[in-house]
């Protein structure tokens, strides 16, 4: 018998592992980008793995903002404290040092969330959504008509920079006597 685990149970302890050193709730897309981008699991290796932990009760699902959140339960911290030593050391530390880069990012993305669609009345124009969030609902969402694809794909890419200025001036402008 080997030691250590192979299979859909490494990649479910992988799972487990990544999940808790991550110390936040993704999505199962979001969970898939963190392991794929660092070439740890394949996109279906973590959809599998994360299906079967939640099937088994290991991990939960929680609806945020951002989609549906992703968590280890009470019993998957048990399971992972008995079973952690069954994947490699440097496995382990290769996923905690990894989560700890990637950390921010995923911070970003379950915090600020931007939208463009087209406006049905115009050839040209884009509707917006900006949201910033708090890990229970849209601390601001805000949706704009802008002219051209251009300034719609500009009020994206500055929003994350910018949205604690244009949260600040909304709410001293609601709250000024």
């Amino acid at each position: 018998m080997e030691y250590f685990s192979t299979g859909v149970t490494k990649d479910k302890l992988m799972v487990l592992h990544g999940l808790k050193a991550l110390g936040m709730q993704p999505t199962k897309e979001q969970l898939s980008d963190f392991f794929g981008i660092y070439d740890l699991l394949g996109y279906f290796a973590v959809q599998n793995a994360a299906y079967e932990l939640e099937e088994e009760g290991l991990i939960s699902a929680v609806p945020r903002p951002y989609g549906q959140a992703y968590f280890v339960t009470p019993q998957g911290e048990q399971t992972l404290d008995m079973f952690a030593v069954r994947l490699p050391g440097s496995l382990r530390d290769k996923i905690a040092a990894r989560a700890a880069e990637y950390a921010p990012v995923l911070i970003r993305r379950t915090r600020f969330a931007t939208k463009i669609e087209r406006d049905s009345a115009s050839e040209t124009a884009r509707r917006v959504t900006l949201r910033a969030m708090e890990p229970h609902g849209d601390l601001v969402k805000i949706e704009l008509l802008l002219p051209d694809e251009a300034t719609a794909r500009h009020a994206c890419d500055v929003w994350e920079e910018r949205s604690q200025a244009v949260f600040s001036a909304i709410y001293s402008e609601l709250t000024r006597e």
